[in-house]
């Protein structure tokens, strides 16, 4: 009998997937409380991670919320107008009765609001998000939602839709929707290929547990198909439940951008989190096991190995969390700045593009940054989101002002209307072309109508 020893070339699919990246994405979008209920769970899974209450010395955000506000009410350094924004504030604050329920199409209008794209793709992208059903999906076909010119610009809106968050929003179905989470996941082509494949035929196998079979169809091994069924285990078949639960929950701002003592101070509010490590005493019998030659031993070892790696893992994520907030957070107190100083009408056109940018990270994470985030300012507790906004253009060559601004304008000019007749949306739009701000009478019309304005036919002035 003779052996031959030779070479062979052999195509395999195999599946890489970064699951770190996707939950570090995912720990991005927490609020405090969801960030707390996810530690407080992680430290019942596993054993080598230890949690450690902050300094007692140190001086908690409801500490110092409650010494500023003390402070406040002795200083007169500011207006009465200033003085009772604040007030109104830390009423909101210590009251803890402000709540908001957001909708998917208020979350996803907004991020279009702070997307630069031509106006014809912007009114496609907005005909389409009204249309949506409560699962985020499409509640009838697109050709009868959308106009003729809409449908020249239709897959231009759709894609600039998919690159928001959710992921999956806009999909006919939930299949559609978890494909399109995995190419956002970064999956490459052939890891797409063979994950469109599981969902669009094999699911029905999988809940059977005919894993033979559906190896043998996709011609992978047994570990890769296990690989991309924990992949599919992440993500969401319905993106919007998060919108839809009808739950309403108290809000604790995240941050704090307020003066002091002329300036504005950055401040996170982390103090209900406690500072995670790893036990060192598992560290140590891990080494120790791993020495050992017993086969039990060397096993516990392998699962305090990869308890360890967990834990530092989580660690790695919550610091990156923080961190980037608070990048958020600084660049937003400088780009603006007038806002908290002065208020709603200094609000700068900003959008999630420059932030990104700034701190150099991807778009798609300032927005899961900022997204249920909320900012405690002199001005009350408000969402982080409420301090991007587009620009609207002017004559005179500037960057241009902010939508809110814009709409403070426009307040401004109704109430102090003295010609004894109300102003029409036309005669608006031309004392702000006058002051060099260009906005057209249906855009003021809109700006009007959320402004809950009614129209010059039914008010005073």
């Amino acid at each position: 009998m003779s052996m031959q020893q030779g070479l062979s070339l052999t195509q395999k699919q195999t599946l890489k997937l970064n699951t770190q990246m996707i939950q570090s994405l995912e720990m991005m979008s927490l609020t405090l409380t969801q960030l707390q209920e996810r530690i407080s769970t992680e430290m019942l899974e596993n054993p080598t991670l230890q949690a450690q209450e902050k300094d007692p010395v140190s001086v908690s955000y409801e500490e110092y919320s409650e010494k500023q506000l003390r402070r406040e009410q002795k200083n007169d350094n500011y207006s009465d107008s200033y003085d009772n924004a604040a007030a109104d504030s830390w009423q909101s604050w210590f009251e803890n009765t402000l709540t908001q329920e957001e909708s998917l199409k208020d979350h996803l209008l907004w991020q279009l609001g702070c997307t630069s794209c031509p106006d014809n793709v912007r009114d496609c992208a907005a005909a389409i998000i009204s249309d949506l059903d409560d699962n985020g999906f499409f509640s009838q076909p697109l050709y009868a939602v959308l106009n003729e010119r809409q449908m020249a610009c239709r897959d231009e809106a759709l894609a600039l839709i998919h690159s928001f968050d959710p992921a999956g929003i806009a999909c006919s179905d939930f299949r559609q929707s978890l494909i399109l989470q995995a190419q956002r996941a970064g999956l490459d082509d052939e890891e797409l290929a063979l994950f469109s494949r599981l969902v669009n035929e094999h699911l029905g196998d999988m809940q059977a547990e005919k894993y033979t079979q559906v190896c043998q169809h996709l011609h992978i091994s047994r570990e890769d198909l296990d690989n991309l069924y924990d992949f599919l285990k992440t993500l969401n078949p319905h993106p919007a439940s998060a919108f839809s639960s009808g739950r309403e929950v108290i809000v604790i701002p995240d941050v704090s951008i307020k003066v002091e003592d002329g300036r504005l101070v950055v401040r996170l509010n982390d103090s209900s989190l406690p500072v995670l490590s790893i036990d060192s005493g598992y560290q140590e019998m891990e080494s120790e096991l791993s020495k050992s030659k017993s086969q039990s031993e060397k096993e516990a070892a392998r699962y305090l190995k990869k308890e360890i790696q967990s834990a530092r893992e989580l660690i790695r994520q919550l610091d990156m969390r923080n961190t980037t907030l608070e990048k958020v957070a600084k660049v937003l107190a400088v780009r603006q700045k007038g806002f908290f100083l002065f208020g709603l009408g200094s609000l700068k056109p900003l959008t999630l593009k420059d932030v990104a940018q700034e701190i150099g990270v991807h778009e798609a994470t300032v927005s899961r940054i900022t997204s249920n985030k909320y900012v405690d300012t002199d001005w009350g507790i408000i969402p982080m989101k409420n301090l991007f906004s587009s620009a609207v253009r002017t004559n005179q060559g500037e960057e241009g002002m902010s939508k809110e601004a814009v709409k403070q304008k426009i307040l401004s000019i109704i109430e102090n209307n003295t010609t004894g007749r109300a102003l029409s949306d036309q005669r608006i739009s031309d004392l702000l072309k006058a002051e060099g701000i260009e906005c057209a009478r249906r855009t003021v019309s809109k700006y009007r109508r959320e402004l809950d304005i009614s129209s010059s036919f039914n008010r005073s002035k």
